[in-house]
């Protein structure tokens, strides 16, 4: 990045949780530009785009892709299924990237894309979507970022400086935490997508307990399968302990995460395959389920449950739409 003026910041996928970190760049000084849907980019260039009900804050905002410029930074922000249109109907460059999706293959459309200015990043974030123009913040997660092996040294840092208010950590090894957010994601939205509970309730149950234990487990024989060992990091799974658990104290663990979302009034988290159901549009079966069904089937693994969460999944989409 070139010193002496702004960094310019480029979110492809606008919606929700781009909103939010396309807020945060801004306010920490960057210039920033929303691709985002119509409705939403026109009323953020007219009003501003508002967070959690706080003062606008300027970015500007288009709904075509090809309208944004090349950039220091850019964010990919939208659904994994979107990733295509996106990342072709941009014309521009950028001199680091990185993805807020989810998904265990979520780096590799940017590897391909933009070569060595590619990180990979997990995001803890939670954000939904009000009215065009607003978005509300509704987890305050942290937001991880390594270099890839093909990644130039030191781009993730660059990122990270560029928001310094935020958290927003360096790995020198980033895969262990993409498995463990890619685990957790397919245990959770495996399980809030058949069952549509709102978050806290699904560690209530002993039922939705449960299958979330089992999907999880599925998910770190993969991870173990690729030469990838889940960690202990941010918010309260710890998915390597969990996974190393009887199923009883599995069940413990799980049980005082819904009870300490509970007690916290933490009690419409709205997990994004919920708010894609909420809004009748596909959610990402292929990203965050069928790719590790696949790495699995490459190593001849069996993960029976894992396999019936994305087929019901993959029947449960709305007519007419693809998760691809």
């Amino acid at each position: 990045m070139k010193s002496g003026r702004k960094t310019d910041v480029v979110v492809l996928g606008g919606g929700a949780l781009g909103s939010v970190y396309g807020a945060w760049f801004a306010a920490a000084g960057a210039e920033v530009t929303l691709v985002a849907r119509p409705a939403h980019a026109e009323a953020v260039n007219r009003d501003g785009l508002r967070i959690d009900g706080r003062p606008p804050v300027e970015v500007r905002a288009v709904s075509d892709p090809a309208g944004a410029g090349d950039c220091d930074i850019l964010l990919l922000a939208g659904k994994a299924f979107d990733n295509p249109e996106l990342l072709s109907d941009y014309r521009g460059t950028a001199e680091a990237a990185f993805s807020v999706q989810n998904g265990v293959r979520q780096a590799e459309p940017l590897a391909a894309r933009f070569g060595s200015a590619a990180v990979g990043c997990v995001s803890l974030v939670g954000a939904t979507l009000g009215e065009p123009g607003h978005a509300r913040h509704s987890f305050d997660g942290a937001t991880l970022l390594g270099d890839l092996p093909s990644t130039a040294p030191g781009t993730a840092a660059t990122i990270a400086q560029a928001l310094p208010e935020r958290k927003l950590e360096v790995f020198d090894d980033i895969a262990p935490a993409l498995w463990s957010k890619g685990v957790l994601a397919a245990a959770a939205m495996g399980v809030v997508g058949l069952t549509r509970l709102v978050y806290h309730r699904i560690f209530l149950s002993p039922e939705t307990r449960d299958v979330f234990y089992d999907l999880a487990c599925e998910g770190a024989s993969i991870a173990a399968a690729e030469g990838v060992e889940l960690i202990d990091g941010h918010g309260p799974f710890q998915m390597r302990s969990l996974i190393r658990e009887s199923r009883k104290d599995a069940h413990r663990r799980l049980a005082a995460v819904g009870e300490a979302m509970e007690a916290a009034g933490q009690t419409q988290v709205r997990v994004s395959i919920l708010q894609s159901i909420d809004r009748g549009r596909p959610f990402e079966v292929q990203a965050v389920f069928g790719d590790l069904v696949e790495i699995a089937d490459g190593h001849g693994l069996k993960v029976p449950t894992l396999r019936a969460v994305t087929r019901l999944l993959t029947a449960a989409m709305p007519s007419g739409v693809s998760s691809r």
